[in-house]
This record gives C-alpha cells, structure tokens and sequence, in this order.
C-alpha cells in the first residue's frame, strides 16, 4: 500500500509539474497580460467581480450600453426570453446593506448585488451571493431569504442566485435550519463567461468597453477552465487504476488530520517567521506569536492564532479567527485579552462592534478559504522564495504595525 501511495502522489506531482509548465508557455506568449491581474485584483470579489458584473448589469452604467447588457443577462444566464424589454429603470445595488446581523444570526448581512427590478417588467428581484474563494458564512442565504419574504410578502417576487467559480451548491451552514427555500446555483465558468461574450459582441460599436469585457472574460478563463481541467485530469487519472482509486479514497478519509500537519508545519513557521520580522519592526515594543489548539466539530477543523504586543504591562491581542470550519478569517483586536486602556481609543479597523471595539477586518478573499485547494496555493505561497512580497505576508505584517500604533497614542 505505501509504494502505491507514492506512486500516485508522484502521479499528482508530475500533473502539477505540467501544469507549472503549461502556465509558463502561456505566461511567455503574453497571454496572461490582463489589466485586472497587473492591479493585483483578479481574486477580490468585492472590489473587482461584484464591482464588474454590477457596473455591466446597471443601465445607468458608464458602458453607455443602457440596459442590453442586464437583458442579455436575463436570456443567457436565467429565462431564455426574447420578450424581455425595457429594463432601463433598474436599479443596481452592491453591497446593500440589510442590517446588522441578529445575535441568533436569522437576518442581516450584506447582499453582494441586488437587482431591483421595474415593476413594469414583472420580473423578480434578483439577490445574487457572489463566492470567488471566500467561505460561506453561517445562514448567510437564509439571512436573505429572511429579508426578501419579509421586505416583498411573497418568494415570487425574488430569486436568490448563488455564484461561484464552478456553479457548486452552498454549504447546509450557509442555508441554516428551518423551512426549505428556493435558490438557483450559477457560474463563472459557463453562465457569465457565456454571458461576457454576448456583452463583447453587444459592444462591437464601442472598442474600449468591448475591449475591458474582453479582458475580464479572459482573466475568468484563467481562473475557471485552467483550474477544471486540472481536477479533470487528476481525478481520471486517479480513476484509471483501481490501487489509485483506494489509496486516494484513504487520504481523502485523513483529510483532517493532513491539513493539521500542514498548519501546524509550512504554515505556523510562516507565522512564526512574520513574529520575527515584525519584531524588528516595531522594536522596542514586544510581539509574541501564539496559536490555538485544534477543535473539531461535526467532521470541521477550527484553529486561529494571535500576535500578543507589549509595552510593560500594557498588552494588545491581535486575534486571527475562523468563522467556521476553516472559513471566512478575519483579524482584529478583540476586547478581551487588550488592556482596558487602549478601549476608548478610535478604532484600528474598518469593522466593529461590541466585542471588537477597536475593529476588525476580512482577510483578502484568496485566503478565505483554508481547506482543498486554496490551502494548496496558501501553502505554494507560503513556501516559495517570494513569500515576503506576497499579499498574505504583507496583510499580517500590516496589522500588525497598525496595531502598535496604539501604544503611539
């Protein structure tokens, strides 16, 4: 068995390493020069995917294409009806607000785009979940179904549409517990990109918005097809072999225990290398870097860790923390744990409430998600020679400064 479980693992290794190469090729041709990527935005579903798609769907919007590219939506992605007209007097909204979220945790939120339909077209309003790599939070689209049967009386007057990457189904967390509700699930990968090349030949009369959908479309296929096709063709070739088959069926049982040996290894010691530089940094003020142990409920690892900075008896806890399971990190300064003193000073980050007067903030949405293969690229990026010039690196090493700015105060 332990020979057959090195061939496979040599197996997925040369995959990747065709992989490395084809992205190389590519990279040579220029193929991979995109706007989007140069900026360093191509993983950000707030800042660059929800801003996109929203400023495309809004006949208001600066494209100057009124409301054919919200129709053709529509048609391609949901009804597949040439009768859809006169859409101009929608209205498009990201980021709408519903409210803080509920300490039983049934209504709130943020929606990432809503799309309120005029009532002439008697069409619903469409709530759309926009997911690149951040986890789902917990009752997140029970939250908005909550809203939406409270704000219109009936389900037919909304649809909730899910978004992700390969058109996957939201966790039961996301959809939380009671009375069932209808949702569609939708994707990059064939929805929008179907929809992006009806937008581009929509725009034939004007290049540079043509052009900008062009190059939107292209960066999708970088992070859609690529990504597909390399699960395809590991998993056939895992497939291909009945030892492979087993022996692969057997790591996927130790999953757990796997992505423990890979925080607690790479991972941590990528954490304890930012205590020491930070250190520096921020000398004469002491960090210390400290970490929780594993909980594990219903089959979901949970961990999180801190920077403890010092001054004499002056403390200050910078806490990392998982929502759930993994998913949806976010970093700041929670009350408990921080000297009394520092409380009523303004706060550090964007986000807070009473347990995080000081605030706090996601991590980018590329770490979001700390299980199958985002955990991979964390761990690629965590382990390569440029890892301090990487996002992961600098957002720690960040908040870190803001947070000794405290004792500054």
């Amino acid at each position: 068995m332990e020979k057959t479980i090195q061939t496979l693992l040599g197996k997925i290794g040369e995959l990747q390493k065709k992989q490395i190469f084809r992205q190389t090729e590519v990279s040579k041709r220029g193929e991979n020069f995109n706007v989007f990527n140069v900026l360093g935005l191509w993983s950000e579903e707030v800042r660059l995917h929800s801003a996109m798609l929203a400023e495309l769907l809004n006949p208001e919007g600066s494209h100057g294409c009124g409301d054919a590219f919200l129709a053709a939506f529509l048609r391609v992605v949901l009804y597949n009806d040439e009768k859809i007209h006169d859409l101009s007097k929608a209205i498009i909204t990201t980021e709408y607000n519903i409210g803080c979220i509920s300490e039983d945790g049934m209504s709130g939120g943020r929606i990432d785009i809503l799309i309120e339909m005029p009532n002439e077209s008697r069409l619903p309003t469409l709530i759309i979940e926009n997911k690149i790599y951040a986890g789902d939070q917990a009752n997140q689209l029970r939250r908005y179904y909550n809203w939406g049967l409270g704000h219109f009386y009936s389900p037919d007057k909304f649809k909730i549409l899910y978004l992700t990457l390969d058109g996957s189904n939201p966790s039961s967390d996301s959809i939380g517990k009671g009375k069932d509700f209808n949702y569609e699930t939708i994707s990059y990968a064939n929805n929008i990109r179907m929809w992006l090349k009806k937008c581009a030949s929509i725009a034939y009369d004007k290049p540079k918005v043509r052009e900008t959908i062009i190059q939107y479309n292209h960066l999708l296929d970088q992070i859609t097809t690529s990504n597909m096709e390399d699960k395809n063709l590991l998993v056939e070739e895992i497939a291909s072999n009945n030892d492979y088959l087993k022996n692969a069926v057997l790591l996927c049982s130790l999953q757990n225990e796997i992505i423990k040996k890979a925080i607690m290894g790479p991972i941590r010691q990528a954490l304890e290398n930012i205590q020491k530089i930070a250190q520096d940094r921020i000398s004469p003020l002491t960090v210390e870097f400290e970490y929780s142990s594993f909980n594990e409920n219903g089959g979901k690892l949970d961990w999180g860790f801190n920077y403890i900075i010092k001054e004499a008896d002056k403390i200050v806890q910078l806490a990392y923390v998982f929502e759930a399971g993994l998913k949806t990190i976010y970093y700041g300064i929670p009350n408990q744990g921080t000297s009394h003193d520092f409380l009523v000073k303004q706060p550090v980050f964007r986000n807070k409430n009473e347990i995080w007067v000081l605030g706090w903030e996601l991590m980018p949405d590329k770490y979001q998600n700390w299980n199958g293969g985002n955990l991979y690229n964390i761990l690629e990026e965590l382990t390569s020679g440029a890892f301090e010039s990487s996002e992961f690196y600098k957002t720690i090493i960040n908040s870190i400064e803001k947070t000794s700015e405290l004792f500054k105060i």
